[in-house]
Formats: structure tokens, sequence, C-alpha cells
């Protein structure tokens, strides 16, 4: 079983866990309420996910993007230049859940960094003094694991 395999029944797993405790679908609000919960719960003051997992999903996330990409525009190639394909994904949304959960990150710096970061991808301090290049998913997740504690 590959990476991709064992992170996508992880999450299935966990999401099953969730929605076992109900009968009807949880609302997304509710799923990340109880799923932060847990993952704070397990917290010692260390990442609940290690970093080769939290790079190989940004990688995998980032290959998803470019398939949707290349298919939305097939899409507009045939269309009448109204569709958008991969919005709402909910498995997109599950999995950024359980980084940002994992990672406790509490800025949204996982979300800047697939839709904003780019071309740069650099952070600075409050005051300018500091500067962080998080152009690797290896250094996003050390700044998220220690800087912003």
């Amino acid at each position: 079983m590959d990476d991709k395999d064992k992170l996508q029944r992880g999450l299935m797993a966990k999401l099953a866990e969730l929605e076992s405790n109900h009968k009807g679908r949880l609302p997304p609000d509710d799923i990340h309420f109880r799923l932060r919960r847990d993952m704070e719960n397990s917290q010692v003051g260390s990442p609940v996910i290690s970093k080769e997992l939290f790079c190989k999903a940004i990688q995998l996330l980032q290959e998803q993007e470019a398939v949707d990409d290349e298919f939305g525009r097939a899409l507009q190639k045939v269309g009448n230049g109204h569709f958008v394909f991969g919005t709402e994904n909910k498995y997109r949304e599950a999995l950024l859940l359980v980084l940002k959960a994992g990672l406790n990150d509490q800025y949204d710096y996982i979300d800047w960094w697939l839709y904003e970061g780019a071309p740069d991808y650099k952070v600075w301090s409050e005051d300018e003094s500091r500067e962080w290049d998080l152009t690797e998913p290896r250094a996003l997740y050390d700044f998220i694991t220690t800087e912003c504690k």
C-alpha cells in the first residue's frame, strides 16, 4: 500500500469514526470542531502528523489541483465557458482539516501556502526583522510547528 492509500484510509477512518456517532452526516463545522478537539486532546506539544506525511499530502493536493485545472480547461473547450470543476471538493476540504488540526495551524498558513503564497512563499515577523522562506513544504511544516506556537 503506498502513502496515498495510507493517507486516504486514515482520513476516511477518522471521518467514519466521527460520523458513526451520529445517524446522519455531520455538518462540516461540527466535524471540524470534533476533529480539532480530538487532535488537541492527543497533542502533547508535538505535531500529530509527521513531516514526511505532511509533505506527501501537500504534494498530492498539488497534483490533484493540476488534474482539476486540466479537466476544467477541457470542460471550457466543450462548454459555454460557465463550467468550474473541483470547487467545494469534500475530500480536499477533509484533508485540509486533518492537516490543519494535526499541525495546530491556527493561523491558516496551509491554506495561504496552497492558494496565495506563490510565487515567493515568504513571511515576515510583525516588525519585519525576520523573514522565512517557505517555498518547500518541509519549511512550511517547520515554520508552523516551531514559530506558530
